[in-house]
């Protein structure tokens, strides 16, 4: 989980969309460049597939659920230490596929599938 403000990766707000996810660096174009945006205030953004066109879908049983939900978010970060086969989501993300927040720490035994937008 990761919180929410600023920035992230892709040059995007982490916030917006609130329900969003970092994926693993390793899937990030290394010669990716910035590139204007036509955002309101003009920003740059990360001209990288993975922040233009890639969400991640999860799908993910809490703990005392008696069925698995699944959630679909783009991603708007990058989270270096991560294997492609995790995420870091932000807080609303993963309070939605595990109620219970924080008290479980890291959600195990997701199912995670990478996806066009």
């Amino acid at each position: 989980m990761y919180g929410i403000g600023g920035r992230g990766a892709c040059g995007l707000d982490t916030d917006a969309p609130t329900k969003s996810a970092a994926a693993s660096g390793s899937l990030f174009n290394n010669s990716a460049q910035w590139v204007p945006s036509c955002l309101k205030d003009k920003r740059s953004v990360l001209n990288d597939p993975i922040c233009m066109s890639k969400c991640v879908k999860i799908t993910y049983k809490c703990v005392g659920c008696s069925t698995a939900k699944t959630l679909t978010v783009p991603i708007n970060n990058r989270c270096n230490e991560c294997p492609i086969n995790h995420v870091d989501l932000s807080n609303e993300a993963f309070l939605w596929l595990e109620p219970q927040g924080g008290t479980v720490g890291i959600g195990k035994d997701a199912t995670i599938t990478y996806i066009n937008c």
